[in-house]
């Protein structure tokens, strides 16, 4: 075992210390042999030198000793060879007895000897017995407690020999002997550290050749990259068979065609041609493959650089790639998830609003743009009347529509953009010289297209639609500005009895002033008391049980009646006072679950304007103290658009909250700017499945997909999923098969008021009630 000092000192990692003893051992072994060669030199001599001055016996017990402790140390080097396999560190301790016994033996000849013997003598006694010195402090330095007692012993001989002469000089012998016996015992430690180190570093690289191996071996069985080589002129040469076969071709057929022929024209085809020309080093070009439809959905991850002429013999270029299709697919999915409308399949608002960015960036010069808001009319009643089911499947039929008419009127300048805003909002984006007459034009054939009814699972579903229109430069010079425009536009054109058509013009701010005025009103409503708490209950899927309650805010305002929170949050968020009414929000919804008969979970909304409150932490801590609940039993929702904005601060926020024991839920996860990567940012106790792709699993296959995808990924991640929107049995029977724990939704209970489900524990009592 290594002493603490020693371990200290070489910084030997405690896994590793019978490894490296081992080698240690193993290491004196190999100069066993130079070292009993020497040390028989020395003795015969010694012996030679000292023959006749010395007592035979005394003689004959040094040679017999020396001989004895050399052929121990050759049986120990070798005899015992199957202790040497199983454990040589066992070999250690024998090691430094048997160099205490040859020192000793040595140390004992030079002191008995030296007194007796000639001047001449004395010097080859010296001699002898420092080279004997110097020579085993290297050859033991792999053990360094042996190294140290032999050269102590021989050098504790020589100093009592050389204090038995006479005169100055042996004196100064003696401090030249200890002072070289100690250099030599600190060198022999700083060798041992330097041979530790160096074998320390050698097991770092063989383990790791041990990992490239592994690497290599796993690539050569199921990697997907190929090796390649060009001639100067960039043609293929020496094309392997599972290359070829990755371009759909033989090797023949490769052989000394132009690599750049595989690609589709592209910038990065224009850059590899550029490099083989200018023999330049390239990596990482992202190229499309071309050819039949199979090989055109291929892609693939290109690195080369020129070989230096001592290598280049018909080769001139050599390079490595990678088939990235599986990951240009998934960004595609990616992209269109993010960037499109799951159930119309229409730009969404994202996409909207980045090409709306585009056209206001000054990109696009000497052009007007025109902005249509589109807004079907009474789409409520059509929800509440037939279900969100039939809501959905009305509301790709309007997408279609839409789309249809702007193809078929040919008034739909080039590169417009039509989006689905959200619910039953869409919007149509123009660019041009002739706006302002194709939007009035569109806009008339758009409301008369939707004067016809649809049909919808057998319903017959009248729905016009409103719509505004805004201008730029005209009406507004900023996307935001034009976009309010529109939605004042809009707003007119529901209020002049819906189905029709609104330009924007100036004195139209009636709509401003009265979200002025609902702000205004809103400023006291905490204060006033007007603020309600309303719960909607979360239910264990496979007993149907509830376990929680997520808390939702009403707000009673003493002239308008209940006002939902689709009317006041926006604006709200927009004045800043979402920050006192969600910390309201947080003290009421603690101490109502603190009351309850059971330990039910409370789940309270935190708005992105939240999080960016100082006030946030102290009023979950102070609610959370004042109300005595268990912090295990409250929940605090954030959604993804929290991780996108000062993500760090958020970040930070969220673990202090962690920290305190509540729990940390994803709302409405896949809407919009879903990703994976916010699973990783945080460690989310749940994850809440959006209403969109519960209300499509009955008839969609992508959103049973999707459904089942966030679910495993949750699971294998240790995190509970919730589904919300949950209206029917069909739903909840599939979203039981694929995993997912809680669900909430009508088919459970809608959102009540406090009192309603304060005393509750099942859903079936909740109806009864």
């Amino acid at each position: 075992m290594v002493s603490k000092r020693l371990a200290s000192r070489v910084r030997v990692p405690d896994e590793l210390r019978s490894w490296v003893y081992n080698r240690l051992v193993n290491a004196h072994i190999r100069s066993v042999r130079p070292m009993v060669m020497g040390i028989l030199l020395n003795l015969v001599i010694s012996v030679v030198v000292v023959w006749g001055h010395v007592s035979p016996l005394l003689l004959m017990w040094i040679i017999v000793a020396t001989g004895l402790g050399l052929i121990q140390r050759i049986r120990l080097a070798g005899g015992l060879g199957k202790k040497r396999r199983r454990n040589p560190s066992r070999l250690k301790m024998p090691f430094e007895v048997n160099s205490i016994w040859l020192g000793f033996s040595t140390a004992v000849l030079v002191a008995v000897s030296l007194p007796l013997v000639s001047s001449t003598a004395q010097l080859i006694l010296v001699l002898s017995a420092a080279t004997q010195l110097g020579a085993n402090a290297y050859t033991t330095r792999t053990l360094p407690r042996a190294a140290v007692a032999h050269i102590g012993l021989i050098a504790f001989g020589l100093a009592i020999g050389m204090f038995q002469l006479d005169g100055l000089m042996p004196l100064a012998g003696i401090v030249l002997v200890i002072a070289a016996c100690a250099l030599q015992s600190d060198m022999i430690k700083v060798a041992h550290k330097a041979y530790v180190d160096r074998i320390l570093r050698e097991r770092e690289v063989y383990t790791t050749s041990l990992t490239v191996k592994m690497l290599l071996n796993d690539y050569e069985a199921q990697g997907s990259d190929w090796i390649f080589e060009l001639d100067s002129g960039g043609r293929m040469v020496g094309v392997s068979e599972r290359f070829a076969a990755s371009a759909g071709f033989k090797p023949e057929e490769m052989n000394g065609r132009a690599f750049s022929e595989l690609f589709v024209e592209s910038s990065s085809r224009k850059e590899l041609l550029v490099a083989l020309e200018g023999e330049q080093f390239r990596r990482g070009l992202t190229l499309k493959l071309a050819g039949s439809p199979i090989m055109e959905s291929r892609w693939w991850s290109i690195s080369l650089r020129p070989l230096p002429p001592s290598l280049a013999s018909v080769a001139r270029f050599r390079g490595v790639i990678s088939d990235i299709s599986g990951e240009k697919q998934a960004e595609a999915r990616v992209y269109r998830m993010a960037n499109y409308d799951s159930l119309t399949e229409l730009p969404n608002r994202l996409m909207f609003n980045a090409s709306l960015g585009r056209l206001f960036s000054g990109k696009v010069q000497y052009s007007r743009i025109a902005m249509l808001i589109i807004d079907c009319d009474h789409f409520k009643q059509v929800n509440d009347m037939y279900g969100h089911p039939v809501g959905d499947k009305f509301l790709k039929l309007v997408a279609e529509r839409l789309d249809q008419t702007i193809n078929e009127s040919g008034l739909g300048s080039e590169g417009h953009i039509l989006a689905r805003l959200g619910g039953d909002e869409f919007a149509v984006l123009m660019s041009g010289e002739d706006v302002v007459d194709q939007s009035v034009r569109l806009s008339d054939c758009l409301v008369s297209a939707f004067a016809e009814p649809f049909f919808v699972a057998g319903h017959e579903i009248n729905s016009g639609i409103s719509i505004g229109v805004a201008l730029a430069p005209d009406h507004a010079i900023s996307a935001e500005s034009l976009m309010s425009q529109a939605d004042i536009a809009l707003y007119v054109a529901k209020d002049e009895g819906r189905g029709r058509w609104e330009m924007f013009q100036s004195g139209m701010d009636e709509e401003l002033l009265r979200r002025h005025s609902l702000a205004r009103d809103l400023r006291s409503a905490v204060t006033n008391g007007e603020l309600r708490l309303f719960l909607q209950p979360l239910v264990n899927v496979e007993t149907r049980q509830q376990t929680g309650f997520e808390a939702l805010m009403r707000w009673q305002h003493p002239e308008r009646g209940m006002v939902m929170p689709n009317d006041f949050i926006p604006i709200a968020e927009e004045t800043g006072l979402i920050v006192p009414m969600g910390d309201w929000m947080i003290r009421e919804a603690m101490a109502e679950a603190a009351s309850w008969s059971e330990p039910h979970s409370i789940a309270i909304n935190l708005s992105p304007i939240q999080m960016a409150s100082p006030s946030l932490l102290p009023t979950v801590i102070n609610a959370l103290a004042s109300s005595g609940i268990d912090p295990g039993r409250v929940e605090l929702e954030i959604t993804e658009s929290v991780l996108m904005h000062d993500s760090e601060h958020n970040i930070d926020l969220l673990n202090q909250l962690h920290s305190l024991g509540v729990k940390i839920a994803l709302d409405d996860f896949g809407t919009g700017y879903a990703s994976l990567n916010y699973l990783l940012t945080f460690p989310f106790d749940k994850i809440k499945i959006d209403r969109s792709f519960v209300n499509d699993l009955e008839s969609r296959e992508e959103s049973r997909a999707i459904v089942a995808a966030v679910i495993s990924l949750a699971n294998r991640l240790g995190m509970c999923t919730l589904a919300e929107g949950v209206e029917h049995e069909t739903q909840l029977a599939k979203l039981r098969e694929q995993g997912c724990e809680m669900v909430q939704g009508w088919l459970f209970g809608k959102a009540e008021p406090a009192g309603h489900y304060a005393d509750l524990s099942r859903p079936d009592e909740a109806k009864a009630a």
